[in-house]
């Protein structure tokens, strides 16, 4: 679910026993999507922001959480409401749509006011991240718009892709000389690079560089979507006019070019030995019954759902045999045909995930893949995105706490 990997484990983290299993049974469910047609059916409704104050008023330490709030929508940090949900008990039998960044901190919040006696709470699933996933966050309807501070503008991966205009941009990539050559991590290659990105990596800009563009709109593009602001700041206070970022850096497209069918309009290249598998793609090669090795890469704890941090036990994808990354050059279990096709993922898309795929492919496996976003992306999409709620049925053992 922008989201980035680091994020979305930092929440996960953070929220321990917050999943899924409340949804439309303590309270409802909406999407995105679905969010304009549904506030037009509510009378006296409150929008409410459960995020820090920082990533409300876009001054948050965490750039990339700067993606403005809902017009009208009223701020109470997740941490606060506790102590401070009966400012909004007037709103007890109104309705209440609740969000945050990646909707894991608004489903702890909806719980919270449905123990407290309110009626009718709407968790907004996938939260404000998946407004510009979708590319629907300038799209506003009946008042229900994103207002933001930030003095950039933000496009999304997938709105680059669909409108085709990354070629009227002078496209400007942050990260390190090394990951723009495809000369550093496996991790970082499978990002690959926008062909015609120039590459200024952001760890030497100071305020006093020198930075020359040409006379056209800018497009900043990072790993994740953490440096870009600061980076576009700076050419702003140089007085260049027209900058816009990525959001959610190269992982973002990576991401959304894993999961969308279609050739890209944007010149796109890579160097890898393994495939990419996303969900949708997985759960038809599964109902196809075709035959392959599903191999779980996580630590013999998290496979087991003994970890320490209890977050981390979210079962197992059906039908996996677990062969942890750091056991993987030892390991007998290893299918013993080079033809039998090899599925490998862990919890999200740690970097030791794509070092094993290459080391599959090294040793001369014909058919690598990853599972894009492991286990924990199966989970969140068929949780958040509109028709997934299929992909939820691929994982089994999930302990009561965490479902």
């Amino acid at each position: 679910m922008r989201h980035s990997i680091f994020i979305l484990l930092l929440l996960a983290s953070q929220v321990l026993n917050a999943q899924f299993k409340a949804d439309n049974v303590r309270y409802n469910t909406v999407f995105p999507e679905d969010l304009c047609k549904t506030l037009l059916a509510s009378k006296g409704y409150l929008l409410l922001d459960v995020r820090s104050p920082g990533e409300y008023d876009d001054t948050s330490s965490s750039k990339g959480l700067n993606i403005g709030h809902l017009k009208n929508a009223m701020n109470i940090n997740i941490t606060q409401l506790p102590q401070r949900w009966k400012e909004i008990s007037s709103y007890k039998d109104q309705p209440v749509f609740i969000y945050c960044s990646h909707s894991q901190r608004s489903r702890r919040a909806s719980r919270l006011l449905a123990d407290s006696g309110f009626t009718h709470i709407y968790n907004i699933n996938g939260g404000l991240t998946d407004f510009y996933n979708q590319g629907i966050q300038s799209d506003p309807c009946a008042g229900l718009q994103i207002e933001t501070s930030v003095p950039y503008k933000i496009i999304s991966p997938k709105q680059l892709d669909e409108s085709g205009k990354a070629k009227s941009y002078y496209i400007i990539d942050l990260r390190s000389d090394s990951i723009f050559r495809g000369i550093s991590t496996e991790r970082t290659k499978a990002e690959g690079k926008f062909a015609d990105a120039v590459n200024m990596p952001f760890e030497k800009w100071s305020a006093t560089s020198a930075i020359m563009v040409p006379a056209k709109p800018v497009l900043l593009v990072d790993e994740f979507g953490g440096e870009s602001p600061a980076a576009a700041k700076m050419l702003l206070d140089k007085g260049i006019k027209d900058v816009t970022i990525m959001f959610d850096g190269m992982d973002g497209w990576l991401d959304y070019a894993t999961n969308t069918a279609g050739k890209r309009s944007v010149n796109w290249t890579r160097n890898i030995q393994y495939n990419l598998l996303p969900a949708e793609k997985f759960n038809k090669i599964v109902a196809d019954k075709k035959e392959f090795a599903l191999i779980d890469v996580r630590t013999k704890e998290e496979f087991g759902n003994v970890s320490k941090s209890s977050w981390q036990n979210i079962g197992q994808v059906k039908g996996a045999i677990n062969i942890p990354s750091a056991e993987m050059k030892t390991s007998s279990a290893l299918p013993v045909s080079k033809e039998t096709p090899v599925v490998i993922y862990g919890f999200n898309s740690q970097p030791d995930i794509f070092e094993s795929a290459k080391w599959l492919a090294d040793q001369g496996y014909k058919s690598v893949s990853i599972l894009q976003g492991g286990i924990w992306r199966l989970r969140w999409v068929s949780h958040n995105l509109k028709g997934k709620a299929s992909l939820n049925d691929l994982v089994v053992n999930i302990p009561e706490a965490n479902q």
